[in-house]
């Protein structure tokens, strides 16, 4: 009998395992292409934990797929289709690259709300917009290796709007 209910555990362990294998490709997802995108400072240093955007400019109508990736310490960052599969579809794109760190103060109450205490920005704003980055990549069958520049280092602290708290109730008496 222990023979058989282990044999059962293993059945639904492999089932169970063998249907997690992430989500389904999409039936209209076009051929992808292994692509690997380099940002760099326009003196050379790698920029790191920078966010990597490529957008479609031509899209005539049909599916867009989201294609971002996020660079590591030596400023590569492994694109992926729509978050879960590696590549990107042929074509040519428009690159943004974000790299904010924003500090934030946790909530004093159970359902509060975040506070933005800050926020540095490390690339300058035009660089996250497709429109005026300059940052372009023609993606072709087979491995890409793109290299994107984004001119000097920032270490740009943002202001951060904060909502002024009254006591109307005091006010409300006066």
């Amino acid at each position: 009998m222990k023979k058989y209910l282990v044999l059962s555990l293993i059945c639904v362990c492999a089932v169970a395992l063998g249907c997690s294998k992430g989500p389904k490709k999409p039936a209209d997802l076009p051929a992808l292409n292994p692509t690997v995108i380099t940002v760099t400072y326009d003196d050379g240093e790698p920029v790191a934990d920078a966010q990597v955007v490529l957008r479609n400019p031509s899209s005539t109508g049909g599916r867009v797929w989201n294609v971002t990736g996020k660079t590591d310490a030596s400023g590569k960052a492994t694109m992926m289709t729509d978050g879960n599969w590696p590549g990107v579809p042929a074509g040519d794109y428009q690159g943004m690259v974000i790299k904010e760190v924003s500090e934030i103060e946790e909530p004093k109450t159970v359902g509060g709300s975040a506070v933005v205490k800050s926020i540095k920005r490390y690339v300058e704003t035009k660089y996250g917009d497709p429109h005026d980055s300059g940052l372009t990549a023609s993606i072709q069958a087979g491995d890409n290796q793109v290299e994107f520049k984004v001119g000097k280092k920032l270490e740009e602290d943002l202001q951060v709007q904060t909502g002024a708290q009254t006591d109307t109730t005091a006010e409300a008496g006066k």
